[in-house]
């Protein structure tokens, strides 16, 4: 499933899509739980938070739930979702189930979710969102965004010269100029549903004979663009390339038409031991508190009526929406991945 997702940020974000009506400003009311929830909640005291964040941001996240909660003391385990996922499908192997809610990518909730391993929760706070950014069967539903823009380094590239589309990669002149993790598959599986499998395929097979930089790690790429062993990252973060900016760095990034998304969701873990707490935190996070904490993070938020703070992006972006359903096939999208770009 593809969604083509215009968003125009102007002190607010507006959802379009196609069967969903168009969100303009509105005012949401303070964020307040059922009272039956959170003395469920207080009786549990605790729960612990599965998460792909940092701890430094997932002690952030906490700072804003205990402001409303003090009775609770959430804990964290932080990892990369990859390994989110092969932790909570091992500890069901050995009947252990220590998660109470799990936040990570797409692709990781996506498949928890599909082998039951996450609570269907229809949270009050869902109402709110466009349909793309939920599981039909409540496993999950996003709770922000990670956007895929071109990035340049300005001194090596002038801004007027500085690619505007994917299209533009291909010109000879960016020839052993450009920098690609070598792990994108969401990156690359998106965009090929946005082309079309057919086109897209021959479009990566031209953008392969570019002699492309490959290395690991989006954080890693972002700081050599930034100290020239590149000129151009294919694929970037904007927040990162933001926050190197902001230290002096010669970066700038552009969003292409359309930037392809990511959806980083939460669900509440199947079996957990603090079920209410982990509901409660999940309704946070999806309400309109959650999502301006979130947005203060640097994160695009995806709730309708909360504007990002970057305001670049008041600019407005088209958006592709990437499929979690990606998981289903991951291992031929590595595959095919590997075997266009000649990566081992």
């Amino acid at each position: 499933m593809r969604v083509n997702v215009r968003f125009t940020i102007v002190r607010t974000l507006t959802a379009l899509a196609i069967g969903i009506v168009g969100v303009g400003p509105r005012a949401y009311p303070a964020f307040a739980a059922d009272a039956s929830l959170v003395e469920r909640a207080r009786k549990e005291a605790t729960f612990m938070l599965y998460t792909s964040m940092n701890m430094p941001d997932a002690n952030h996240l906490f700072d804003g739930f205990r402001r409303k909660y003090p009775f609770i003391a959430p804990k964290a385990y932080t990892t990369r979702s990859a390994a989110l996922l092969e932790r909570v499908i091992t500890e069901a192997r050995a009947g252990k189930h220590f998660s109470d809610v799990i936040q990570g990518n797409a692709f990781t909730l996506y498949m928890l979710a599909k082998r039951g391993h996450t609570e269907a929760y229809l949270s009050p706070e869902a109402k709110s969102y466009p349909s793309m950014y939920r599981d039909p069967a409540g496993g999950w539903i996003a709770v922000y965004l990670q956007l895929n823009v071109l990035a340049y380094n300005t001194k090596l590239i002038a801004r007027a010269e500085a690619p505007k589309s994917y299209d533009d990669l291909l010109n000879p002149k960016w020839k052993g100029r450009m920098g690609l993790d070598d792990k994108q598959y969401i990156w690359y599986d998106g965009l090929l549903k946005v082309m079309g499998r057919e086109k897209g395929l021959a479009y990566m097979k031209r953008l392969a004979s570019q002699a492309i930089h490959f290395r690991s790690g989006n954080t890693l790429l972002a700081s050599l663009l930034a100290a020239g062993e590149f000129g151009i990252l294919i694929n970037a973060r904007p927040e990162s390339i933001d926050e190197l900016q902001q230290k002096g760095a010669p970066v700038e990034w552009v969003a292409p038409k359309p930037t392809t998304a990511n959806v980083l969701p939460i669900a509440v873990a199947k079996h957990a031991h603090h079920p209410n707490a982990a509901r409660l935190f999940m309704d946070y996070m999806l309400s309109e508190d959650g999502q301006k904490l979130l947005s203060s993070m640097s994160r695009t938020p995806v709730r309708p009526g909360i504007a990002a703070t970057n305001p670049r992006l008041s600019q407005g972006i088209e958006i592709a929406v990437n499929d979690p359903g990606m998981a289903e096939r991951f291992d031929q999208v590595v595959e095919q991945y590997k075997s266009v770009f000649s990566l081992p």
